[in-house]
């Protein structure tokens, strides 16, 4: 099991690269940016999102061992063939630590405001996240000298020399999210990962995983928590408790303790064996304070192998 977080750019950009900087140093393997152009609750003013990749490539600069993941990268925002650059780019500038983590986009105000084209139908968008994903194969297996032309419904080049050829070879991981049957094939057809939204539970994974074409190969099942940490488990349940009722989580206070991660040092590491045992091995964790963070870091991943807590 591994452990990456979810960072927090709206608290401003010196705060999320100094959370960044500490999360590298605490030892968690990953942290990722959401990947939108606009605020998706609604409220838009001057101080909204920052462009992730750029923000991204500056995390990478001042990090040395965490990678890099998107929550999640959004195909329609880039040319594919730019968008290859973009990532191989980063990829030498981190030396190997970028997760080339895909969604198919969803918010349709941002594509408005910016005039960006949406595919209304969802599974459309999923076809074009496809071919992207086929053409970022491609060029990064294929660099100059060689020409690759390829020829979509949604994505195209002609004798493209491309360069530079990631630092991880053969690509960077790719990791798919989303949930629905179409994602599903998606990642079952090309991925390396699996990042879920809704379905990181015990039924839906026996499911998916005992389908009989559920891929041999090697991957990363990826599942969001809540990480509450604290030498009782009386002071984590109060943790988590003021973070629900500070809002902006759904369900009801019961869900939001059963199915995130919450107790002494040992019960959240029986809890992770536990969330391990339904076929999971990665945990995008959310804090609601860097206090919180520290104690995970302080508390939870020294309890894990080596193995576990890097690559």
């Amino acid at each position: 099991m591994k452990i990456g977080m979810l960072l927090h750019p709206e608290r401003g950009v010196d705060a999320v690269l100094d959370e960044a900087r500490t999360a590298d140093q605490q030892g968690f393997d990953s942290v990722w940016l959401f990947d939108h152009l606009m605020d998706i609750r609604g409220s838009q003013g001057p101080d909204g999102p920052m462009d992730s990749f750029v923000l991204m490539t500056a995390i990478g600069a001042i990090t040395r061992r965490t990678r890099l993941a998107w929550a999640m990268l959004n195909p329609s925002f880039d040319y594919p063939a730019v968008l290859a650059k973009r990532l191989a780019t980063l990829d030498h500038i981190t030396h190997g630590r970028v997760i080339c983590t895909l969604g198919a986009g969803w918010f349709a105000e941002e594509y408005q405001a910016y005039n960006i084209p949406l595919l209304e139908d969802h599974d459309e968008r999923i076809a074009q996240e496809r071919e992207v994903i086929l053409l970022l194969k491609e060029l990064w297996s294929h660099p100059a000298p060689e020409k690759v032309s390829f020829e979509g419904k949604y994505v195209r080049c002609v004798d493209l020399q491309f360069n530079p050829a990631p630092y991880q070879q053969p690509h960077p991981p790719v990791w798919v999210g989303g949930d629905s049957p179409a994602t599903l094939r998606l990642v079952k057809e090309q991925a390396d990962g699996w990042v879920m939204l809704a379905s990181g539970n015990p039924e839906t994974l026996e499911r998916v995983l005992g389908e009989p074409d559920w891929p041999s190969r090697p991957m990363t099942l990826v599942r969001n928590a809540w990480i509450f940490a604290a030498e009782t488990e009386s002071s984590a349940m109060e943790q988590a408790t003021h973070a629900f009722n500070a809002g902006g989580v759904r369900g009801t206070l019961e869900d939001f303790l059963r199915n995130n991660v919450i107790g002494t040092p040992s019960q959240c590491l029986a809890r992770l064996r536990e969330i391990e045992s339904w076929g999971i091995n990665y945990i995008r964790a959310a804090f609601a304070s860097a206090e919180q963070q520290a104690d995970v870091a302080r508390l939870v991943l020294p309890r894990l192998t080596p193995e576990e807590v890097r690559v």
